[in-house]
């Protein structure tokens, strides 16, 4: 999966600024996934209810969860958007801007 090529992405959004933006919106959009009722609506819903305010997380902690909403327990709104950008848009935003990678290996 990946962004299309007319898809835009927040230039310069920090980690923090596009967590903020992730979290708000899939907080507010838990039931959509809660509503699949298999195991990975369950496990996504359930990190979405235990993700903690930004003042919490490191830069590492924050980039885990933007891997997330690439490859993992919230990919399920990749192309989902809250207006504004659509949610990979934020996560591949803030980290180009970062000059890091969703990879976690460094």
């Amino acid at each position: 999966m990946g962004l299309l090529a007319s898809d835009k992405k927040p230039a310069q959004i920090s980690l923090k600024d596009a967590y903020c933006k992730i979290r708000k919106w899939y907080q507010a959009n838990v039931d959509m996934v809660r509503s699949r009722n298999d195991d990975y609506g369950n496990r996504s819903a359930a990190l979405i209810e235990a993700l903690p305010p930004v003042d919490m997380l490191s830069d590492l902690e924050i980039r885990a969860i933007l891997g997330e909403v690439i490859y993992g327990n919230l990919e399920w709104a990749y192309h989902k958007d809250d207006g504004a950008y659509k949610m990979a848009a934020y996560a591949h935003g803030a980290l180009e801007a970062a000059g890091q990678s969703w990879s976690l290996s460094d």
